[in-house]
C-alpha cells in the first residue's frame, strides 16, 4: 500500500501544474487575442498622476498647554505641468490665471529673475537661490552662460511656443510660470504652488474658466493665537539654496516650507511632518476614475515650550511701557532745556526659572506681529529700529555694575578679601599715573565699606581695589563659570557675547592687557558684551548659589494627538561656581540692600516680596545716553525666578526697575498660579 503513495503524489502534482498553465494560457489569450485592442486602448488612454499631500506641522504650546501656534485649513492653487501642456492653450491659461490673481490682489509665485516689462533686464537683487536656478536652467538647455535677459526671453518664447500675438508683458507672464515649472523638474520634480492661502472668491472665479492643468489643493497654514513672542516663536517660509543643501538630504522637496527662525526653526525635526502622496487616474476625456492614497501624510509632532505666554505678555508690555515712560520724561526735559530730544527705541528682557534653566519669557523691543508678518515684512525690513532683530539673544551689551557680583565672588573665593574686609573709598583710584578712574560719588566718598555694602551702594572704588589685587587671569574663569562669553544652551539663535580677557585684547586689538583694563573689567566695562539671556542666566546662577544651568525653551515633545510624550527635557548643569555659602549670603544681602535702600528702593523698598537686585549704568560716550541694565531674583529666602532687563540708551538701571516690578507682579499674583490655567490645548483668546 505504501508503495502506491509516491506515484499518486506525482500524478496530483502534474495535474495541478497542467491546470495552472492552462489558466494562464487562457488569460493570455484573452488579453492579447480576444480583448487585446480594448485593453491596449484603455492603457494608452489612462493617465495616472501623482500629487504630494502636504503634512501639517505640529502645534506649539506654552508650559501650561495654552495653544500658541496651530494650523488652519487653506487652499492653494497648483499647476500640473503634464496636464497644462496637454491642453490646447497652455500659455493662454497662464495669462488668464495671473489676471485672475491680480483681480483679487493675490500674490503668486514667480521667481524668474527678469523684469516684468521691456526692456527686459535681470533683477539686480536676485537671491542666491534665483541665481542657482537660473544657472541650472541655462546649463540644462545648453545656453550661453552670458545670455542676456532679452535673449533668454526670446528662447523662452520659442521653446514654449508663446504666440507672437502676446504682448511683451503677457509673454513675460507665461514665460515666468513655464520657467517655474521647468526648474522644478530639474530640482526633483517638486510641485509648483502658484498661489497659497487663496480666497474662496478666487477659487470660484477660476472655476468659471476652462483652465486645464490648474487645480485647487487643500492644505494648511500657520495660525498664531497670540500677538506676543514673535522673536521667540519665529516664522516659516520656503527653503532657499542654503536650506536645500541641509534639508534636501533629508528628503525635503525644493518647495518645502520649513521653520526659518525661532522655535519654528529650532524644533523643525519635531514639527515637520512627512508628506503623503495621492495617485489620480483619469480616462481619455480627463474624467477622474480613481483616487488612491499611495502614502498617507503624517502630521508633525507637537512641541511644548517652557515659556508662560502670560508672563511673556507681561514682560513685553512692561518693556514697551518703560521705554515709553523714559521717552516721555526725556522729551519734557529736552523741551525745558531747549535741547534736541533723542529717544530710546530698543530693549530686551529675559526671565528664567531658578534651579532648572527653564526660560519663562524672552522679550525684545521693538517687536512685530506674526499674524500680519507677510503684509508687514517690507516695512519691518526697512525699519531703522530693527524690529526683526532678537535683542534678547543676539543683542550684546556691557553688563555694567551688575557684573560686580562676579568680581566679588572671585575675590572672596581667591581670599583676596573676606566678607568682613574693609576698604576705604578715597573717591579717586590713583594706583596708575595715566589712568585714575573715580567712584560715581566723586568728589564724595563711601568711606569704610565691606563687600556687602559695596554691592548695595555699587562702590566702584571698592571693586577697582579688589579687581586689581585679584587680577584678570583669576577673574576670567569665574566669569566663564557664570556663563559669560559662552553659549547659554538656548535652542534658538544666540550670540556667545564677548568676555574681556587678556587673550581677547591681544588677538583683536593687537595690544597687551594692562592694569587699567583690569579695573574696567572688574566693574563690567572694558570689552565685555553679553546678551540679556546670558545676563539673566548669570542672575539665576547667583540665585541658585552657584549652579549654572543650561537655558532651554523645550519642555517636551508629544505626538500630534497629545496622547504620547516622545521626549521630555532633562535639566542640564553646565558649570558650578564652587565657593562657600557665606559668600553667597553676602551677595544676597548686598542685592537685597539695593532693593531696600539702594538704587531700586523707590520701586522695591516696600514691595510685598523681598527682591534681590542690582542696577547697572553703562557709559557709551559723552554725547550718548547710557544703557540701562537691571538684574533681580525673588524671593530672597527661596528664589524662584531671575530676570535681566536692558534698555538701550535708557539712562540708569534704576529707570527700568518698574518693568521688573510688573514682571514680578504677574508672576506672584494668584491669577498666575498653575491651577488657574486652562486645560491643555485650549486657545488663549
Amino acid at each position: 500500500m505504501a508503495k502506491n503513495i509516491k506515484p499518486i503524489r506525482m500524478v496530483v502534482v502534474m495535474l495541478s501544474t497542467f491546470i495552472f498553465a492552462a489558466v494562464c494560457l487562457l488569460a493570455l489569450y484573452d488579453l492579447q487575442i480576444i480583448n487585446g485592442d480594448a485593453y491596449y486602448e484603455r492603457s494608452v488612454n489612462t493617465i495616472v498622476t501623482s500629487e504630494t499631500v502636504k503634512a501639517s506641522r505640529g502645534t506649539i504650546s506654552d508650559r501650561y498647554g495654552r495653544l500658541l501656534v496651530s494650523n488652519r485649513v487653506s487652499y492653494d492653487i497648483k499647476i500640473n505641468r503634464s496636464d497644462l501642456v496637454s491642453g490646447r492653450d497652455p500659455n493662454g491659461v497662464l495669462v488668464r490665471l495671473v489676471e485672475c490673481a491680480n483681480s483679487f490682489s493675490t500674490p503668486y509665485t514667480d521667481t524668474f529673475p527678469v523684469t516684468f516689462a521691456p526692456p527686459f533686464e535681470y533683477l539686480p537683487d536676485m537671491s542666491q537661490t534665483q541665481r542657482k536656478l537660473l544657472d541650472d536652467y541655462i546649463d540644462h538647455f545648453d545656453l550661453n552662460e552670458k545670455i542676456t535677459a532679452p535673449e533668454l526671453m526670446r528662447h523662452l518664447r520659442m521653446h514654449y511656443s508663446i504666440p507672437e500675438s502676446f504682448s511683451d508683458e503677457e509673454a513675460r507672464i507665461a514665460a515666468g510660470i513655464r520657467y517655474e515649472l521647468e526648474v522644478r523638474t530639474l530640482w526633483g520634480g517638486a510641485d509648483y504652488v502658484f498661489a497659497s492661502d487663496v480666497s474662496i472668491e478666487m477659487i470660484s472665479s477660476i472655476g468659471g474658466y476652462n483652465m486645464t492643468g490648474v487645480y485647487v489643493a487643500n492644505t494648511s497654514v500657520r495660525e498664531y493665537h497670540t500677538d506676543y513672542a514673535a522673536h521667540l516663536l519665529g516664522y516659516i517660509g520656503l527653503m532657499n539654496e542654503e536650506d536645500y543643501k541641509k534639508y534636501g538630504k533629508l528628503g525635503y522637496p525644493m518647495n518645502a516650507v520649513i521653520g526659518k527662525s525661532g522655535v519654528e526653526s529650532a524644533f523643525e525635526e519635531y514639527l515637520h511632518g512627512q508628506d503623503g502622496e495621492i495617485a489620480t487616474t483619469k480616462d481619455s476625456s480627463g474624467e477622474v476614475t480613481a483616487v488612491l492614497y499611495t502614502k498617507d501624510p503624517e502630521p508633525g509632532d507637537n512641541v511644548v515650550l517652557t515659556i508662560d505666554i502670560m508672563l511673556q505678555q507681561a514682560a513685553e508690555d512692561a518693556l514697551s511701557s518703560t521705554i515709553a515712560g523714559i521717552n516721555e520724561t526725556r522729551a519734557e526735559k529736552a523741551l525745558e532745556e531747549g535741547k534736541p530730544f533723542v529717544p530710546t527705541t530698543a530693549g530686551a528682557a529675559a526671565v528664567v526659572q531658578v534651579g532648572t534653566g527653564d526660560v519663562l519669557a524672552l522679550a525684545s523691543y521693538p517687536t512685530y506681529n506674526l499674524n500680519t508678518f507677510k503684509e508687514d515684512y517690507s516695512s519691518l525690513l526697512s525699519d531703522p529700529a530693527l524690529p526683526l532683530f532678537n535683542r534678547a539673544t543676539l543683542g550684546t551689551y556691557s553688563p555694567g555694575s551688575t557684573f560686580k557680583i562676579c568680581t566679588a565672588i572671585a575675590a572672596l573665593s581667591n581670599k583676596v578679601i573676606s566678607t568682613g574686609s574693609i576698604i576705604h573709598d578715597e573717591g579717586k583710584f590713583t594706583v596708575y599715573q595715566g589712568f585714575q578712574p573715580t567712584c560715581w560719588t566723586y568728589p564724595g566718598s563711601h568711606g569704610d565699606i565691606n563687600v556687602t555694602e559695596a554691592i548695595t551702594v555699587s562702590c566702584n572704588y571698592f571693586f577697582y581695589s579688589i579687581g586689581l589685587n585679584l587680577g584678570i587671569d583669576k577673574l576670567t574663569p569665574f566669569a566663564r563659570s557664570f556663563g559669560f562669553g559662552v553659549p547659554t544652551g538656548l535652542e534658538i539663535s544666540e550670540s556667545s557675547g564677548i568676555l574681556a580677557t587678556r587673550e581677547y585684547k591681544e588677538k583683536n586689538e593687537g595690544l597687551f592687557w594692562d592694569g587699567g583694563d583690569t579695573l574696567q573689567a572688574s566693574i563690567g566695562q572694558s570689552y565685555s558684551l553679553f546678551t540679556p539671556a546670558q545676563i539673566a542666566s548669570y542672575c539665576a546662577t547667583i540665585a541658585s548659589r552657584g549652579t549654572h544651568y543650561s537655558l532651554h525653551l523645550l519642555d517636551s515633545v508629544k505626538t500630534n494627538d497629545n496622547t504620547v510624550t516622545l521626549r521630555e527635557y532633562q535639566n542640564n548643569v553646565l558649570t558650578t561656581v564652587d565657593t562657600e555659602d557665606e559668600y553667597w549670603q553676602a551677595m544676597f544681602d548686598g542685592m537685597l540692600g539695593v532693593s531696600k535702600d539702594g538704587t531700586a528702593s523707590s520701586v522695591f523698598g516696600n514691595y510685598s516680596i523681598d527682591v534681590c537686585s542690582k542696577t547697572g549704568t553703562v557709559q557709551l560716550g559723552e554725547d550718548i545716553e547710557n544703557n540701562a541694565v537691571f538684574i533681580a531674583f525673588a524671593p530672597y529666602d527661596d528664589p524662584e525666578i531671575a530676570l535681566a532687563i536692558v534698555v538701550e540708551n535708557g539712562g540708569s538701571g534704576s529707570n527700568v526697575t518698574e518693568a521688573a516690578k510688573k514682571i514680578f507682579d504677574y508672576y506672584f499674583t494668584s491669577e498666575a498660579a498653575a491651577d488657574s490655567v486652562p486645560a491643555e490645548g485650549v486657545l488663549i483668546r
